[in-house]
């Protein structure tokens, strides 16, 4: 366990660090943050949808929640529902999310202060890092 303390603290650390060291985008020649382009709608789906999918941590939560919910006793169909409910709730969130997030306002509010955002989640995952090291 205390092998997994220090790693986990120094992984920590490491990603805390990445984010501290984030700056402000480039802006492009009409002064706004710079845009990445030329993906098609289908490749961004494809790159979201397997992020998401391959991520332990999500897998984890979903699997920590579900089985926080479901005993042995619950029927197979309500298991199935539960399980239908959890992917319709976290689909819905994602697109609304995208939604949110293709309107050029919220883009170019986004590219011109998420630098900010990051180094503020740096901190905090800085201090938990230093927090998780300390209990050694």
């Amino acid at each position: 366990m205390t092998l997994a303390r220090v790693l986990g603290a120094g992984y920590l650390l490491y990603l805390g660090i990445g984010l501290l060291r984030s700056h402000a985008p480039a802006p492009s020649s009409d002064g706004l943050p710079a845009t990445e382009t030329g993906h098609s709608r289908w490749q961004a789906f494809r790159a979201g949808f397997l992020t998401n999918a391959t991520n332990p941590k999500a897998t984890l939560f979903f699997l920590a929640v579900f089985t926080s919910i479901v005993s042995p006793a619950t029927p197979l169909p309500v298991q199935a529902a539960y399980g239908v409910w959890m992917c319709a709730v976290n689909a819905t969130w994602f697109m609304l999310v995208a939604l949110l997030f293709s309107q050029p306002q919220v883009q170019r509010t986004f590219l011109a202060v998420g630098y900010q955002f990051e180094r503020a989640m740096g901190v905090f995952i800085v201090l938990l890092a230093v927090r998780l090291g300390w209990s050694f």
